[in-house]
């Protein structure tokens, strides 16, 4: 079966520190890195360990013990617990030992994996929601991975034979990124909830089968919350989202579907992908893309899938406007999210109201109302599936693509000038440069001979010149009695 109990555990390790002495505050300030906190994430499929730390951190290479463990050391580091040893047992993770080393005023990190599992460690630097970090990434064994994506696909093979529709379900954020929160709503948590309740209406309906990309407090990337849906081929993609604005007056529910300006980048990544034969290797998902595809045909391609989810947002936005009279709708939008970016299905984002806006908060709270907008999100998307839709192509994106297109030549074409009127700038200055070195040395070299005249000496020569009568000698190749005559030619030295 395409598993959707995702998560059999969360594990969050949370460290404590108490004040301490005078003395050691001092000593701390002699430290450049201090951990402040560990945490654990595990989702299905990989596990996440993140040490929170007060500086950016000096972290030596990842050495294999003998033992089979992992271990790196945090130079100038502390930990004031001294020691802790965390035996979690779980898929990804055995063992975790972290050791602050007083000799040498650093912390020493091992820990020890399952057979197969992979693991990555890699620092992070602090942005305005979280501190420098170190992320140790474990993923599952890729042979656990394969098996898991065959008995999917096998499924979705019996599924489509069946002609069930299959709808993805994508609870945003998760885990490390909470989204966003006010009046006592944090978005990761409503919207997991919000996902379940939908997908419990599509799982009454045998038509349907409902695949949630998230179904415990986990972080899945953008990418591949798509993914997942093209991995499944899903007839429909639905990402939920709460809003928010400092403007506290806003309110309502938006729907999204793709805009021109995100599809057009998001061609442009294809083809440079494409192009370059990026390897997908490191991919959690297989990949999609069709690599005989031209530019132009994945723009058709994208154009048709985008007028299907305009199809989609439509028909799911009149369901939820007319759910909640005291919840206003927004209406139907467009926007680049990068979870819409597909070539495989019609995809939407629904954000159900904004957590700015007390009412609307009032509203996302009460249990009932966010059944009865549950239930609106698989009235509008079974509406859609089980429609005649016919098949169409986004003329708005065709023309924004040939303008695109078309600017995009005319800056190629005004750069190419540019270049090329930089160039001949740079060409006409060296030749000037060239022609100003070559008088210089016409008139150095002219300077640096004299024509003798009546009643010229060698002495009055040298004198006039203001050059040593020796040096006078040795340029011309003379001696103090040699004679010289009127015409002839003389070379002054350097003085």
């Amino acid at each position: 079966m395409i598993k959707t109990e995702l998560l059999t555990k969360k594990i969050v390790l949370i460290l404590f520190f108490v004040c301490f002495s005078v003395a050691n505050t001092v000593c701390l300030a002699e430290i450049n890195t201090r951990i402040t906190d560990i945490r654990f994430w595990q989702s299905p499929e990989e596990a996440q360990i993140v040490l929170d730390l007060t500086k950016p951190p000096k972290v030596s290479e990842v050495n294999l013990i003998k033992d089979g463990s992992l271990n790196f050391n945090i130079k100038n580091c502390s930990f004031r617990p001294g020691r802790q040893r965390y035996p979690l047992q779980n898929p990804f993770l055995e063992v975790l030992t972290v050791q602050e080393v007083d000799k040498d005023m650093s912390v020493n990190v091992n820990f020890k994996t399952p057979t197969g599992v992979q693991a990555k460690t890699f620092v992070l630097p602090a942005n305005e929601r979280k501190s420098d970090r170190i992320v140790i990434f474990l993923r599952e064994p890729a042979a656990k991975q394969k098996q898991k994506r065959d008995a999917e696909l096998a499924e979705v093979k019996q599924l489509k034979s069946e002609n069930v529709k299959i709808v993805v379900i994508d609870p945003g954020h998760g885990g490390e990124d909470p989204g966003t929160s006010g009046h006592g709503i944090i978005e990761k948590n409503h919207v997991m909830a919000m996902g379940k309740l939908v997908k419990a209406y599509f799982d009454r309906d045998k038509k349907f089968k409902a695949v949630l990309t998230r179904d415990g407090d986990y972080i899945i990337p953008l990418d591949r919350r798509r993914q997942i849906a093209e991995h499944l081929g899903a007839d429909a993609f639905v990402s939920l989202h709460y809003n928010y604005n400092n403007t506290k007056s806003i309110r309502g529910i938006e729907v999204y579907y793709e805009s021109p300006k995100g599809a057009v980048g998001e061609a442009e990544r294809l083809v440079a992908e494409i192009e370059n034969k990026v390897d997908f290797a490191d991919s959690q998902m297989p990949s999609t893309i069709d690599t005989a595809l031209s530019k132009k045909e994945l723009i058709e391609k994208q154009a048709k899938i985008m007028y299907k989810s305009k199809f989609l947002a439509e028909k799911t936005e009149i369901k939820l406007a007319n759910t909640i009279q005291e919840l206003p709708s927004r209406g139907v939008k467009r926007a680049g999210f990068k979870v819409l970016h597909s070539l495989a299905m019609p995809s939407i984002l629904v954000e159900f109201g904004y957590v700015s806006n007390s009412k609307d908060a009032s509203i996302l709270k009460n249990n009932i109302n966010r059944s009865k907008l549950a239930q609106s999100i698989y009235a509008g998307v079974s509406d859609f599936l089980l429609s005649e839709i016919e098949d169409g192509i986004d003329e708005g994106y065709i023309a924004y693509c040939v303008h695109a297109d078309a600017k995009k030549a005319a800056a190629e074409k005004a750069e190419r000038l540019r270049k090329e009127r930089a160039a001949k700038k740079a060409k006409l200055k060296k030749q000037q440069d060239e022609l100003r070195k070559k008088n210089e040395l016409l008139r150095k070299k002219a300077a640096s001979l004299y024509k003798v005249k009546s009643g010229d000496t060698l002495s009055k020569i040298a004198s006039k010149k203001r050059v040593s009568l020796n040096s006078l000698l040795k340029a011309n190749a003379l001696k103090l009695n040699s004679i010289i005559k009127i015409g002839q030619i003389l070379n002054i030295p350097e003085k």
